[in-house]
């Protein structure tokens, strides 16, 4: 269950706070995502649950707005360093592909090697803050990575 890959303290370290709380909220938030988001907010929104066999180890989102897309990754503890994060947001890099959005972005906070070596390892490159377009979810002091499948203008 996604609840107990992600119910460590650990896993709230860089996102401030824990990513779950209790099974409820947890059910609370699925709905939410299911239902996707409101049509004034002129985006849509990719989750999965990232699978071990049949073993939920964590999740994987997207969000896509303004011909761009977001991405996001959390792990379980038990699964870090197994290369199940690189794994995850790769085949999710491939179903933002899909939705025809070539322009890919990620924040993380300055200390988290893991996310940031991640990042890396699929081509990320980082970039400053005066260059991205508005990130949802970008908050002070992060650090923003950008890539993009689009040949670079000549």
């Amino acid at each position: 269950m996604l609840f107990d890959a992600l119910n460590d303290e650990r896993v709230g370290r860089y996102i401030g706070g824990p990513d779950v709380t209790t099974v409820e909220a947890l059910y609370a938030r699925i709905e939410h995502l299911r239902q996707g988001p409101s049509p004034q907010a002129r985006q849509s929104w990719l989750n999965f649950a990232v699978l071990l066999d049949s073993t939920v180890v964590g999740r994987v989102e997207a969000t896509v707005h303004s011909g761009i897309a977001e991405i996001a990754y959390l792990i379980g503890p038990r699964y870090w360093g197994q290369g199940f994060g690189r794994e995850a947001a790769g085949l999710l890099l491939e179903q933002v592909s899909l939705e025809g959005v070539s322009d890919v972005w990620a924040t993380t906070e300055p200390d988290n090697v893991a996310s940031v070596n991640v990042l890396v390892q699929l081509g990320f490159r980082e970039s400053e803050a005066f260059a991205a377009p508005p990130l949802l979810s970008y908050d002070d002091g992060d650090r923003i990575f950008h890539r993009s499948d689009e040949p670079p203008a000549r």
